[in-house]
């Protein structure tokens, strides 16, 4: 190790010219990263969701459209009129709002608006119409609100509020350091070093083709609060060597780097494991943000090892001007009222970790991100709130069927709508254009009023479709498939509008292979009475149709409801696994490791009982992902307080072993903890991604429980348990009274270079 610490301290120029080239490569690459934003798209293959969304991308044009009700309209006929204006905006397809007055368009005094679009929703066209039917709405002097925003830059807030999360991160993370370090001008390095880890880490995500949003928004602050360590104890140790050489800086910086090395490898693995576990999750969310996390690890380590010794060795003499005394105090009566109560503090832990267990199994989970508690929900969910209390639930639910057989579709919308939640039902089969349905079968004459063509354009239209098909009983939707594929055929072709009509509806509904059947329901996106509404609807459709796939925002949430239950086994089992392992080589003892997971997870159980304590639902996936996140990361925190109460128990009584080693641990879980809660509650309560900002929540939480987890249970079992522990040790040596000791220079000293 220490001809690879010499080779990167004399080769430090090279490495600047390297990380400077990598960096120009980053930054131009980072505008270039793909970004998906559906949770959708990450669903296991074989879900009728994920097949749905793939056949629907493929074969269906779904135009924009939004919602808006209005409020404090004193009358229906003042609704009409509004109505009327809004129907008249360029760019507004067909409006539906009832010329009677109901309680499903107008009620309490609020008018209900559904306004489709003619084109995609990020076309200019409906953007501008949009823009027009907004400043109607304003003019109009009402109030209203947006269930279903359009034209929102989704991407650009998100990347606002990261940036604005990142400046208040950096200023508290520098006031942390700043009270923590051994002089003023180490802090110069720290943000230097992240900047240029980050950058490779988000550079790199090109690599990847397409991250998702998740990744992308939350990635930069978790490396931030997760690899900041290493960049400390390297500092750290360049100090101590440092006053060792009596100034020698580079020889400082060689001994420095050949013992942080291995001590910031093994460090970063248990985080590392965590990560890796959640790869292996049927929802592909999770082999996502496990990559692009592990890999900014990996990018934090590159660039702590090859590029920090330079920039040290350059504020090196700044360093030495700008020492200051020690400003974190000693906790002496922490460890000493531990030890104390320690016959107090196990059954409380043992307590806390069966509530927390028990209470854990009752977490409403929920699997839509518009229903999640967040003490910042978007304006669009309170908007939907508030329109689903006056008007009731209006969820949409799709199913597509094989192209073709109009007979099977109307079986599907007639046995669909007989559903008590089931409100509507649209298909091409039961859809009237005049006073026919598409499926009729129709005559040339009926054709032509129908249509608003002469009789003879008629005749004409249907001797050509006769001829060129050989179906001499055609029905509407054939006529109308036919006029649309020859509409620049002067001699049969009909009005310019009623063929973009038609059009827009048979893109809509009628793709190459698949045909889209759509419903609309009277229940929440998800609720016990919706997933079993979606089991009879599936077991229906699919009796007649077994080439049906079904989808929807429910289909959705009742696909991740199904796989939530694997995922959560298979990460909970893999992260012990992973981690135990590390342990197991780590202390060379089957019983330590268990002591240790064994109070990081009791800290995830009493994080996540909150939930229930609080009447709080919680995403799903925020559930696995911070359960991993905080059994990877905080279990550094065990591991530094241990290894510190066995290598001074070598020197000093057991009593005392423990009250210094709680001294000496404070400084680095406090550092390490304050930052992790800093950038955790940040997320969760400047981001108004409701998903986003329940993970930056439970992370805040998680770490804060972690801390005292391990400054206040872990010293009490610890201290308990050391003569069963230490037995259990394999190939220790004989120290005093018998207890069979580890030799200190085989155990990774984590982080013991923060003492100060």
């Amino acid at each position: 190790m220490n001809k690879i610490a010499k080779f990167i301290v004399e080769k430090r120029i090279l490495f600047f010219v390297l990380f400077a080239g990598m960096i120009v490569y980053c930054v131009f690459c980072i505008p270039r990263v793909n970004v998906e934003y559906s949770i959708s798209a990450y669903l296991p293959a074989g879900t009728d969701t994920q097949r749905a969304l793939a056949i629907m991308d493929d074969e269906f044009v779904t135009n924009g459209s939004t919602k808006i009700m209005v409020k404090g309209v004193k009358s229906f006929d003042d609704a009409q009129k509004l109505y009327e204006k809004l129907r008249a905006v360029d760019g507004v397809s067909t409006m539906t709002f009832a010329f009677e007055n109901t309680e499903a368009y107008y009620k309490d005094n609020a008018a209900l608006f559904t306004i489709p679009y003619d084109g995609d929703a990020e076309s200019d066209r409906v953007k501008k119409a949009n823009a027009d039917v907004l400043k109607i709405l304003d003019e109009s002097g009402y109030d209203y609100v947006i269930p279903t925003p359009l034209g929102t830059d989704y991407a650009a807030t998100l990347a606002h509020e990261v940036v604005i999360i990142l400046f208040i991160a950096a200023a508290v993370i520098i006031a942390v350091l700043l009270f923590t370090s051994k002089s003023f001008a180490e802090v110069i390095a720290f943000p230097i070093v992240f900047v240029v880890a980050a950058a490779l880490n988000m550079g790199t995500n090109y690599w990847l083709g397409t991250i998702s949003f998740v990744s992308n928004t939350v990635c930069i602050i978790l490396q931030l609060a997760l690899a900041i360590d290493y960049s400390i104890i390297l500092c750290h140790r360049f100090t101590e060597e440092k006053d060792r050489t009596k100034g020698d800086a580079k020889t400082a910086m060689i001994n420095a780097l050949t013992a942080a090395i291995p001590e910031i490898s093994s460090s970063s693995l248990t985080t590392v494991s965590g990560l890796v576990a959640l790869m292996f999750m049927q929802l592909r969310l999770g082999f996502d943000l496990g990559l692009v996390l592990a890999k900014s690890i990996i990018c934090s380590l590159i660039t702590v090892f090859l590029l920090m010794p330079g920039i040290l060795l350059l504020l090196s003499k700044a360093m030495d001007k700008t020492r200051h005394r020690n400003l974190v105090p000693k906790l002496r009566f922490w460890g000493k009222g531990i030890v104390k109560a320690r016959y107090v503090l196990i059954p409380v832990f043992v307590a806390l970790f069966a509530v927390g267990a028990t209470l854990v199994q009752n977490i409403d989970y929920v699997y839509s991100r518009d229903i999640i508690d967040t003490p910042r929900p978007p304006d669009y969910v309170v908007a939907t709130r508030e329109c689903d209390e006056v008007f009731g639930y209006d969820n949409v639910f799709a199913v597509l069927v094989p192209k073709g057989d109009y007979d099977i579709q109307r079986r599907i919308l007639d046995e669909v709508e007989k559903d008590p939640l089931v409100n509507s039902a649209t298909g091409l089969a039961n859809v009237k254009y005049g006073d026919k349905y598409l499926i009729d079968e129709i005559t040339p004459i009926e054709f032509s009023y129908i249509a608003n063509i002469s009789g003879l354009q008629a005749a004409v239209l249907f001797s050509m479709y006769v001829n060129s098909s050989g179906n001499d009983e055609p029905r509407l939707i054939d006529i109308l498939h036919y006029l649309i594929e020859n509409k620049d055929n002067a001699l049969i072709s009909g009005s310019a509008d009623m063929i973009d009509t038609i059009e827009s509806l048979l893109s809509q509904l009628e793709g190459e292979n698949y045909s889209r059947l759509v419903f609309t329901f009277g229940a929440p996106v998800e609720s016990k009475e919706t997933f079993e509404m979606i089991e009879r609807l599936d077991k229906t459709i699919k009796e007649i149709c077994p080439e049906a796939i079904c989808a929807g925002e429910s289909m959705t949430s009742y696909d991740l409801n199904a796989s939530f239950s694997y995922d959560n086994t298979l990460i909970t089992l893999l992260t012990v696994v992973f981690i135990f392992a590390i342990l197991m080589i780590t202390f060379r003892s089957p019983l330590i490791p268990i002591v240790l997971v064994a109070v990081i997870q009791g800290a995830i159980f009493i994080n996540f009982s909150l939930n229930v304590i609080f009447g709080n639902n919680l995403f799903f996936f925020t559930y696995l992902i911070i359960s991993a996140i905080q059994m990877g990361a905080t279990i550094d925190y065990a591991i530094l307080l241990t290894n510190r109460f066995r290598q001074n128990k070598q020197s000093m009584g057991k009593r005392e072993a423990m009250i210094t080693a709680v001294s000496g641990a404070f400084p680095t879980v406090f550092t390490s903890g304050i930052i992790m809660c800093v950038a955790g509650f940040l997320v969760g309560g400047l981001t108004s991604d409701t998903m986003i900002a329940s993970m930056g929540t439970a992370l805040g939480t998680g770490t804060l429980v972690s801390i005292v987890a391990v400054l206040v249970f872990l010293p009490a079992l610890l201290y308990v348990l050391d003569p069963i522990l230490e037995k259990s040790v394999i190939g220790g040596k004989k120290k005093g009274n018998g207890m069979r000791l580890p030799n200190p220079s085989d155990i990774p000293y984590y982080s013991d270079a923060r003492d100060i």
